[in-house]
């Protein structure tokens, strides 16, 4: 479908959604990645005409994130799975407390009915084949593990969609190219500096999880057994570049600016010695998919 830009938050229709999904926020401060992903999402389900009481969603890796409390005001049933409890993200996005009390991170009042929890690993999503009429993920499957758990996990999406049905998956693209993105150099880096650089690289897994645009194709798209709805754009404003966002690791950001807004436009950065250990920036990718009706 498209790349998260800058230009996209100058439309008052995504401006507007983004108030009612995570209300409370400084204009300057809703022009971050996150925010968009849940306009899109939202404004796509709309459009397909899934925004109604007999639909029933599933988000895959869902955390409890505001967008979740929206969708259960709107359609029938949200069926949240995550791995609550455990993993890499278990004291935050993922926390337990979401299982026993999904009220608890509720951002505004919502029908409690609509909304459920459940801790399911995405690689087999424990439910029929054809159960749900859209199911979607937001910067999450990029975090699944290896190559062939982000096509399993793509592969169950399309599983348990109805036929018809639409998947919204938003991952982290890389928007150029850049010899540091090779598995291989970083795998080199990792070795050479002891795992204090690039500690999570492999020869078939980069230090950062994200995807080029032939990954998004081979390790999500195909596996699903699904269609794009569109082609996908990966094209860019200018305006996007002008405040990159440097992430160091463990939480820390760095901007090209000083302002810590717009949040839309990341690089890795590192260094061995004098040599910067980042790559290529990135920014969100948001696919947009559909089952054959038959």
């Amino acid at each position: 479908m498209k790349l998260c830009d800058v230009r996209d938050f100058d439309d008052p229709e995504l401006r507007s959604r983004i108030s009612e999904i995570a209300p409370g926020h400084e204009p300057e401060a809703e022009v971050r990645r996150k925010f968009w992903e849940y306009a899109q999402l939202s404004l796509f389900l709309e459009e397909v005409g899934l925004l109604d009481d007999r639909s029933e969603i599933l988000s895959v890796g869902a955390g409890h994130e505001e967008v979740l409390y929206w969708l259960a005001n709107r359609v029938g049933r949200v069926v949240a799975t995550d791995i609550y409890g455990e993993g890499t993200f278990s004291d935050g996005e993922a926390d337990s407390a979401m299982l026993r009390s999904p009220g608890r991170f509720a951002p505004y009042p919502y029908r409690e009915e609509r909304l459920e929890a459940v801790r399911m690993d995405a690689r087999a999503l424990g439910y029929p084949d054809a159960s749900f009429d859209a199911v979607f993920t937001l910067s999450s499957i990029e975090h699944f593990g290896s190559a062939a758990d982000v096509s399993q996990a793509a592969k169950e999406m399309g599983r348990v969609l109805r036929p018809g049905g639409y998947a919204f998956v938003v991952t982290e693209c890389f928007v150029g190219r850049h010899p540091l993105n090779s598995k291989l150099l970083q795998s080199g880096i990792r070795a050479a500096t002891l795992g204090r650089r690039c500690s999570k690289a492999t020869p078939r897994r980069r230090a950062v999880d994200v995807f080029t645009p032939e990954e998004l194709r081979s390790r999500i798209v195909r596996p699903s057994g699904l269609e794009l709805v569109q082609p996908l754009d990966l094209t860019l404003s200018p305006e996007t570049g002008e405040n990159l966002i440097r992430w160091q690791g463990d939480g820390k950001f760095e901007s090209s600016t000083g302002k810590d807004w717009p949040h839309v436009l990341l690089r890795p950065e590192g260094s061995l010695g004098p040599v910067k250990t980042g790559g290529a920036p990135f920014t969100s990718v948001a696919l947009a998919l559909r089952k054959p009706a038959s």
